[in-house]
């Protein structure tokens, strides 16, 4: 058993019973607080998440202009916590750290506890230990989720049920309507922060190699470490991008990924360069730029061909057309947030079964064999001549 199945193993048989007690013998009725000074916000995981989270956050501030609000998270979004704007602190921990060393739970606790929040916000929809840590603290008012069958809410002073059919962006702004926030239509708008070096960056790429004004379509087949079950066979991408060369020889394939995924993006670098006939342009990326760099020249492509992942969210956030392959994934709930998007779903009999990310219907899921080169070749052909194909491309707002 891996260390992050452990971690839920037992952040469940022990956060459950735990939470309990807890809300037995601390739990208080709480008045919404008169003046709100200082906010906590916990999220831990993942990319995609505090992605989605970013509207909230900004809805959030919209409200409280003056308040202090602190961002506890873990190193896993602390790079997407960082770079938002509307937080004034980050504290960042390693809740599986945890499992090793209970010191380290007592020494945040400890830290956590010189600061008395007027709102705890809890945005996690099934981990147990981000309402463990808000037990402890000191707080005149919790909201957090109350998901199906997680049993982790005891503690809140108001609770929000987490939806399995509206889609997770809303669902976090769902957590505003304790706290007495107007939300407003423009506030479901994703956002992300690139400086000028990252646009500096992405231009310098497309001119050294030569791609302004060419047809360049990103192909981003990792999903992380967790993620394999939602990523589509590498021979899958390597025959559309032959496919899309026998259609249009001048497109130009682009690879994307991170450091830990070199080594199947490399063998679906070389396997495009064994296929495709001479002179097709294939570039390969996989862990040469930074996450900001990276976002910048998606910024800049045509389009990009990936699963549900954080890239998925990350393109949606700059506008660029994205084609969503969904299997275990239900896209209504973590889809991209765009009206820019595709969706191909798996049509497998059981496909989506996936509600909470680790969730997965089966032991081993074969849904995303059902998505077709064909499939998401059409899709691809429809989003770059729209004019063949009147009123027929499949687009979510």
């Amino acid at each position: 058993m891996d260390r992050k199945a452990l971690y839920r193993k037992l952040d469940k048989l022990l956060g459950i019973p735990l939470l309990m007690v807890l809300a037995l013998f601390l739990k208080r009725r709480k008045k919404f607080p008169f003046e709100i000074k200082k906010i906590l916000v916990v999220k831990f995981a993942a990319i995609g998440d505090s992605i989605m989270m970013i509207p909230m956050l900004r809805t959030l501030r919209r409200a409280y202009p003056d308040a202090d609000i602190t961002f506890l998270c873990s190193q896993i979004n602390e790079s997407i916590v960082r770079k938002t704007p509307y937080i004034n602190h980050v504290i960042v921990e390693n809740v599986h750290e945890f499992l090793k060393n209970p010191f380290l739970f007592l020494r945040m606790i400890m830290k956590l506890r010189n600061e008395k929040y007027n709102i705890v916000i809890d945005t996690e929809q099934w981990s147990r230990i981000s309402a463990i840590i808000i037990a402890l603290l000191k707080y005149d008012f919790s909201v957090g989720f109350k998901t199906e069958g997680q049993y982790k809410h005891f503690m809140f002073n108001r609770v929000i049920t987490h939806s399995r059919e509206k889609h997770e962006l809303e669902t976090f702004i769902d957590l505003l309507l304790p706290l007495f926030v107007p939300v407003k239509k423009s506030d479901y708008v994703l956002e992300y922060f690139l400086d000028e070096d990252n646009h500096r960056a992405a231009q310098k790429f497309f001119d050294e190699n030569d791609l302004n004004g060419r047809t360049v379509i990103t192909l981003h087949q990792g999903c992380g470490g967790t993620g394999r079950p939602r990523e589509w066979d590498v021979k899958n991408y390597i025959l559309l991008g032959k496919r899309l060369i026998d259609y249009k020889k001048d497109i130009i394939l682009l690879i994307t990924g991170s450091g830990d995924e070199k080594e199947k993006n490399d063998e679906l670098e070389k396997g495009l360069n064994e296929i495709l006939p001479a002179g097709t342009r294939v570039i390969n990326i996989t862990g040469k730029y930074s996450l900001d760099d990276v976002v910048a020249i998606i910024k800049k492509v045509t389009l990009i061909v990936c699963s549900n992942t954080g890239m998925l969210h990350l393109a949606s956030c700059v506008g660029t057309k994205t084609m969503g392959l969904h299997g275990p994934t239900n896209p209504a709930k973590w889809g991209a947030y765009s009206p820019n998007t595709v969706l191909i779903q798996s049509d497998k009999y059981c496909s989506p079964c996936l509600y909470l990310g680790h969730d997965y219907g089966c032991n081993n899921p074969t849904c995303m064999t059902h998505i077709s080169v064909d499939d998401v070749y059409i899709h691809i052909r429809k989003a770059l001549n729209p004019e063949l194909f009147p009123d027929e491309l499949r687009v979510v707002a």
